[in-house]
């Protein structure tokens, strides 16, 4: 719910459809394209590759992720971001988010 507040401030009323290199993500109909071809990501997956859209650019922290995504405390989540970013690179491309080690997470242009 918060991150779809914060979504929502963001973007606005103006344009729904966020493109990163061959990827379209429209953020109203909640669904992604990759190379024109449409994508099926679970609910949490699109989730967190929005978030990391919105902040295209800038390293998110894992930990600024677990606040956003889930109402649960860190330390029962481990791994569950880990097992969610494999599954996203690998419907999208290994290349699309960039791991920075001991920071977080990135998507650059």
């Amino acid at each position: 719910a918060r991150l779809r507040a914060l979504i929502r401030r963001t973007t606005g009323h103006g344009q729904s459809t966020i493109s990163v290199r061959d990827v379209e993500i429209d953020t109203r109909a909640r669904t992604v394209q990759r190379a024109g071809l449409p994508v099926s990501l679970t609910a949490r997956e699109f989730a967190i590759l929005e978030y990391l859209v919105l902040h295209r650019g800038e390293v998110v922290t894992r930990s600024a992720l677990y606040e956003h995504l889930f109402d649960e405390n860190e330390d029962s989540l481990s791994n569950l971001l880990d097992v969610h970013v494999f599954s996203i690179r690998k419907k999208l491309g290994a290349d699309l988010i960039a791991t920075r080690r001991g920071q977080g997470y990135c998507i650059e242009d």
